[in-house]
């Protein structure tokens, strides 16, 4: 009879587990336009994003993203119903080269995605589902925004002056997450993200991750990274915040006319006029053991999470070691952290990871949140700077950080202009 109730009990708890997922598939988190957003729809999307930033999956962290993630959500159908209007479709071809490079990029076995993904909790079809929302919205840019855009001779002059009258002056390398402000009602709620954005990269985050999933620049899709630029190339309020910082070192957010932005001095030098000097940002191969601790931890409990540290670290003898003990682990930041550029890890984490030999654990690391050991799988060799010479390949490279930045106003222009005609009602 006991067995009998204890299977009874199991089974209407499944039952309820089951009726509050259908709840979330029917509850509604926003409608745009004629389309609606579940809760679902926004769990799930908050489950990439937050795995593509290597934060940890916590209630408290999904409350503070999730109206920017459901923002960015609304963006989406607005882009995706714009693609529609176009008649422009994403062929099944272009999905899957999307869909191998993710493979490659993460060290996943051809077809071995899905599989990849369920171990952190996320469906291949949300990761496919923006894949082909972001290619549809390509398209768009290229149909409808790219061919009225047109860069002068004269403006390419101008800039090739610019970058003579440059050399011998310092030049910093950046990325940025930039948060739009297009509504001043919207005001508060901005620079609270921009802030919890930078508790996140204070607590592990990586930059690229936060950037690839909440800015709204044309740099997004590549971590946020400009490239090199010079003092006066950025606003005002940019440039004052950036010759202050530090290499590796993250700015607090900086608000301007159009909204906020998070910087990172990923690097500097000196200009040489119109011979650009380039070198390898070298990119390593991490995997990371992560012990959690709450915002009111003891001494104690930091001591007693810093030994196991130190003890499980001594017995990964590689990387296969500290995998397997990170999934024995089951904490959610443990796990591979992928191939990261040595720039865009945080500056007290990038001076270890310098000095840790490949297939060797580090001691631990206490941030923000919780205690870290590191080892660095595989390491990228630094090649020495390359010098370019060619005034041509000079003015294409000009044009094209011309017709970048240009194409990255218009399209905030063009996605402004979806939202002012759309109709939007959010419901949580």
């Amino acid at each position: 009879m006991r067995s009998v109730a204890l299977l009874f009990i199991l089974l209407f708890s499944l039952l309820l587990v089951e009726a509050a997922k259908a709840q979330d598939v029917l509850r509604i988190a926003a409608i745009v336009n004629d389309e609606v957003i579940s809760l679902q729809d926004l769990g799930e999307r908050l489950s990439l994003a937050m795995a593509s930033a290597g934060l940890e999956d916590r209630p408290e962290i999904r409350r503070r993203l999730a109206p920017q993630v459901l923002r960015g959500l609304i963006d989406e159908k607005l882009k995706s119903q714009e693609a529609k209007r176009l008649d422009i479709r994403v062929a099944s071809s272009d999905m899957e080269k999307a869909l191998r490079l993710i493979e490659k990029q993460n060290k996943v076995r051809k077809g071995g995605l899905k599989d990849f993904l369920a171990r952190k909790g996320i469906k291949l079809t949300v990761l496919a589902e923006r894949i082909e929302k972001d290619l549809a919205w390509s398209r768009v840019v290229d149909h409808a925004i790219r061919p009225r855009i047109h860069i002068g001779q004269e403006e390419i002059d101008d800039m090739l002056a610019q970058v003579k009258a440059g050399k011998g002056k310092p030049e910093y390398q950046v990325a940025e997450i930039f948060l739009p402000v297009d509504n001043p009602g919207n005001e508060n709620d901005v620079r609270v993200l921009a802030e919890r954005l930078i508790q996140q990269l204070r607590s592990g985050a990586t930059f690229s991750g936060l950037a690839q999933n909440f800015s709204q620049s044309a740099a997004a899709g590549g971590g946020g990274e400009l490239g090199w630029v010079r003092q006066g190339q950025l606003m005002e309020e940019l440039d004052k915040v950036l010759v202050n910082l530090r290499t590796g070192q993250t700015s607090a957010p900086i608000r301007s006319i159009a909204g906020y932005h998070i910087l990172r001095l990923l690097d500097r030098r000196v200009g040489s006029g119109l011979t650009e000097q380039t070198k390898q940002d070298p990119s390593v191969s991490l995997q990371q053991l992560f012990l959690p601790l709450t915002s009111t931890a003891n001494e104690t409990e930091v001591a007693s999470q810093t030994a196991l540290a130190t003890t499980m670290g001594q017995l990964a003898a590689d990387c296969s070691d500290m995998k397997r003990l990170g999934a024995e682990l089951g904490t959610t930041m443990s796990g591979g952290l992928g191939k990261v550029k040595m720039s865009q890890l945080p500056l007290e984490i990038r001076a270890v990871v310098e000095r840790l030999p490949v297939q060797k654990s580090s001691q631990p690391i206490r941030v923000e949140n919780g205690v870290m050991v590191l080892m660095v799988c595989d390491r990228e060799p630094t090649r020495e700077p390359q010098e370019k010479t060619s005034e041509p390949a000079e003015r294409e490279r000009v044009k094209g950080k011309l017709l970048k930045d240009r194409i990255d106003v218009a399209v905030r222009q063009y996605l402004r202009d979806l939202r002012r005609a759309a109709f939007v009602e959010i419901r949580i």
